[in-house]
């Protein structure tokens, strides 16, 4: 690949990059940002037009994935070696998948293939994200929940205190809610159930978030 066809590439998906690494608060954005870049070259390579899916769309798990391997690297993950490996048998089986299917797998064909269930899927991401980093919880919509008004920097506090209280299948749910932006349906789909049982369960975790705040 040329410089120049390099340059172009970067620069027509950089903002693709930049949504996935601002999802994480971070002093490395740029050592994050030539993680998503190797992401989006390895994507590029392997990319074939016959796919049935957008090139953005497919480079996702690419980018998204080594990202993650940087944050693993460089930070002090608190995981376990048979978690660690768990999670990259996960990037590596996103990998195996969307090079053998055109597209991104789904959360149930990962599972089958991998021969776990959902729930585990979701406790190793979670593990990455919310247990392990430090999000920008001052941007995020979680604060119209618990909350009517702007909360103080020692509600903050009470907040993030508050999560670390919930059970790792809650966390998964508010961390796909609120951080990562899933539906209630989406969720649905992922646990093979229906909307309103997310949404009551949902409303539960935002109960005790409060009962634990105030």
């Amino acid at each position: 690949m040329e410089n120049d066809e390099l340059r172009e590439l970067i620069l027509q998906n950089q903002n693709l990059i930049y949504s996935i690494i601002h999802k994480f608060r971070s002093k490395d954005y740029d050592d994050l940002f030539q993680a998503g870049c190797v992401g989006l070259i390895n994507a590029y390579n392997n990319y074939n037009n016959s796919y049935d899916t957008k090139f953005t769309s497919y480079a996702y798990n690419y980018i998204l994935g080594e990202v993650y391997k940087q944050i693993i690297n460089n930070r002090n993950i608190h995981m376990s070696p048979v978690n660690i490996k768990l999670y990259n048998n996960v990037l590596k089986a996103c990998d195996m998948l969307t090079n053998h299917l055109g597209r991104n797998p789904t959360d149930d064909e990962l599972c089958a293939f991998l021969e776990i269930d959902k729930y585990k899927l979701f406790e190793i991401r979670n593990m990455i994200t919310t247990d392990s980093l430090d999000y920008q919880y001052e941007n995020s919509n979680l604060y119209d929940f618990v909350s009517k008004e702007l909360l103080s920097k020692d509600e903050l506090i009470d907040l993030r205190d508050a999560l670390k209280t919930l059970t790792n299948e809650e966390k998964a749910i508010i961390n796909a809610r609120y951080f990562n932006n899933y539906t209630q349906q989406d969720l649905a789909n992922s646990y093979n159930t229906n909307q309103v049982k997310i949404s009551r369960v949902e409303k539960k975790i935002l109960c005790k978030l409060k009962a634990k705040m105030y």
